[in-house]
């Protein structure tokens, strides 16, 4: 079943653009939909994934290691609001 993921970051913006250049553009498989911008707080990132698995999987295969390039510590972000999707439509 499909999951949204809403979540808010401290990271800037700047720092957000740093490590989406550092994931690269290759396919993210399960991904149906990415939207990111500048929040109050740093960051507000939204998800759409197949499934709970692809969601899980990109984050340890792209996301930590993409981080660790940086030199930047995968620390909690300050909310994530996640709820399954019954209708998805691009």
């Amino acid at each position: 079943m499909p999951i949204t993921t809403i979540t808010e970051w401290e990271a800037d913006w700047a720092t957000h653009l740093s490590i989406d250049a550092a994931i690269g553009d290759g396919p993210a498989d399960g991904l149906i939909m990415h939207a990111a911008g500048p929040s109050e707080a740093g960051t507000r990132v939204i998800d759409v994934w197949e499934s709970r698995q692809h969601m899980t999987r990109f984050f340890n295969e792209r996301i930590v290691p993409a981080l660790h390039s940086l030199g930047i510590e995968a620390g909690p972000p300050l909310s994530v609001t996640e709820y399954d999707v019954q209708i998805v439509r691009t």
